[in-house]
């Protein structure tokens, strides 16, 4: 055999002779043809009848067969929809006619460099890959079907589909080009000693660790439930765990997300075309609606999605979900099937007695998994690692693994109601709620009626009252021990939102109606009657609004026509500042 210098390649011999044991290497037209080949089998599109192929391929093609081949690679580049031609790398990446045009010539010298073949036929492969007519699907742009799924362990980057393209959005990792290290059995893992610190229960970590691993095994399929990592404290590893599975998994085949809205809001698709999805700072109602398509998408094996100005369509879901949040979860249900809840509150959390050791674990970890070597290495370990019986993709099974906070959820769970109104008043700052908007949430908590309702407000604390604002007196529910004086409410959290410092030198104070408008008529608005969401001014005081306060005197927000409405001091305290011994009160 004699290897040919970017052209062909000519061997002369008896094709009798040959057999599995003294055949000869493919040369390079052989090998760049069967590189094609495997690609095209792994997008289906080789089933078609006409890519039939009986000859073998050849040692020394002609012309002609090498620009079939170059024609068929030019053709997987692009796929096109609605006179736009989309890039199967880039799906964002949508070209008009004249553009591709320009384009094409360009690319084909990069993989066919100082080709006189390619250089000769430009025009023509060009042409053929945008305007061919042929019947076999690999000679010119497929049509797009608007599909974009992850196919993980699939090489191809579009998939053939009755008669269109899918575009394949999974990409494999660079690290996995790499040889593991020979002394990975051997070697101390830092992530599992980071692990044992943060969650200190065996059963815990085992399950956590079975879970990535046959996520990791099993990269086609999807589990039926979802990790959530719980710690009200900071600096706990949650950040650092999402940091590792986003390592092993790929960056390009992970979404993250703040909150749960990217997921179950419209054109929701660039998030789910993602085999791993970490979601933080969760919070979920069971009673909403996000709540209940959350639920859909952990379990469901396909997904409906909607791209900006395109048909909805139904994709595979294959993404498996990590969750997490610094708010105990009272909102999920007792008992609750597709959540394995791990609690990671321990004393090495940053201000923890323990911080520095854990803070060496954590520091160790997040330098590592920068270094593919590591990642590696660590996937190695988990692609071998046996999983425990106790494990099972399909159904966590409750009863046998549920930790310590699933289980005190579920013991709760019959004063679900109650927990999910502590935990909305609680996020959304709400201290008064008017009787005439118990309706809303009688439906959205799904109590049976007012009396209910007040019997759940009282033991939360809160007692009724008669408040007027805005030239009007309501009857309403508040928090006993609020502050109500002059039609203003002192509430210290709502004022450290706007500026940390505020409630400590006394800027605490709001006037009612911005107050109920700001907290209560907001959480009713976006929450609970899931209307149009009205817009920030209509929420807030603007200059010349009823609401203003007399006095001028506003918070260190800059003057009274801000809409921060962070007020000072009720009358008597502006008096006795009025006589000059406390001005300094006026200051931050």
């Amino acid at each position: 055999m004699t290897d040919y210098d970017g052209n062909l390649c000519v061997i002369e011999t008896d094709y009798d002779e040959i057999d599995g044991e003294n055949a000869p290497d493919p040369n390079k037209w052989q090998a760049y043809e069967l590189e094609l080949t495997e690609i095209e089998i792994a997008s289906g599109v080789c089933w078609h009848p006409a890519t039939r192929q009986n000859l073998p391929t050849p040692w020394k093609p002609n012309a002609e067969q090498r620009l079939l081949a170059i024609r068929r690679e030019v053709a997987s580049w692009f796929v096109q929809l609605d006179g736009k031609f989309i890039s199967v790398a880039n799906k964002d990446c949508r070209l008009g006619v004249g553009e591709i045009e320009k384009l094409l010539p360009q690319m084909l010298a990069e993989p066919f460099p100082e080709n006189d073949l390619v250089e000769r036929n430009s025009g023509k492969l060009v042409y053929a890959a945008i305007y061919g007519t042929a019947p076999d699907p690999r000679s010119s742009f497929g049509v797009y079907s608007g599909k974009a799924y992850p196919a993980p362990g699939n090489p191809s980057p579009r998939l053939y589909r009755n008669g269109m393209w899918d575009l394949n959005t999974w990409k494999r990792p660079a690290y996995r080009e790499l040889q593991a290290s020979s002394t990975v059995p051997q070697k101390q893992c830092s992530f599992v000693s980071m692990l044992e610190f943060a969650i200190p229960e065996a059963a815990q970590r085992t399950m956590l660790l079975d879970w990535i691993a046959w996520n990791l095994q099993n990269e086609g399929s999807k589990p039926n439930w979802a990790i959530m990592l719980y710690s009200e404290a900071k600096g706990t590893g949650k950040s650092t765990i999402a940091k590792v599975l986003t390592a092993l998994f790929g960056l390009e085949n992970t979404a993250s997300t703040n909150g749960i809205k990217p997921l179950t809001q419209r054109f929701s698709a660039d998030t789910l075309d993602r085999k791993l999805v970490v979601a933080e700072e969760v919070h979920i109602s069971s009673h909403s609606v996000e709540g209940n398509a959350l639920k859909d998408l952990i379990t469901n094996s396909v997904v409906s999605v909607e791209r900006k100005y395109q048909p909805i369509v139904t994709i595979p879901q294959t993404s498996c979900f990590l969750f997490m949040t610094n708010h105990k979860p009272l909102w999920l249900e007792g008992g609750e099937r597709r959540y394995y809840i791990i609690d990671m509150d321990h004393d090495g959390h940053a201000q923890g007695s323990r911080s520095d050791e854990f803070y060496r674990l954590a520091a160790a970890v997040n330098e590592q998994v920068n270094n593919p070597q590591y990642v590696r290495d660590l996937y190695e370990r988990l692609m071998a690692r046996e999983l425990s019986a106790s494990f099972d993709p399909k159904n966590m099974r409750f009863n046998e693994n549920a930790t310590p906070i699933m289980r005190e959820l579920q013991a709760n769970s019959g004063n679900e109601g109650e927990q999910v109104l502590a935990a909305i008043l609680a996020e959304h700052l709400c201290a008064i709620i008017p009787s005439e908007d118990f309706s809303d949430l009688i439906a959205y908590l799904r109590v049976r009626n007012a009396n209910s309702l007040r019997n759940m407000l009282a033991n939360l604390g809160w007692e009724n009252r008669r408040i007027r604002f805005g030239g009007m007196q309501y009857r309403v529910w508040c928090e006993k021990d609020l502050l109500i004086k002059n039609g203003r409410v002192k509430h210290d959290d709502l004022a450290n939102t706007y500026n940390p410092l505020a409630a400590d030198n006394g800027y605490a104070w709001f006037d009612l109606e911005f107050f109920v408008n700001t907290t209560w008529k907001r959480t009713r608005q976006e929450r609970l009657v899931k209307g149009q969401r009205r817009s920030d001014e209509e929420y807030a005081a603007s200059s010349g609004s009823k609401w203003d306060n007399p006095d001028g005197r506003y918070g260190p927000f800059g003057s009274s026509t801000t809409h921060l409405r962070i007020q000072a001091r009720t009358p008597d305290e502006l008096q006795e500042i009025a006589s000059g011994d406390n001005v300094h009160m006026l200051r931050i």
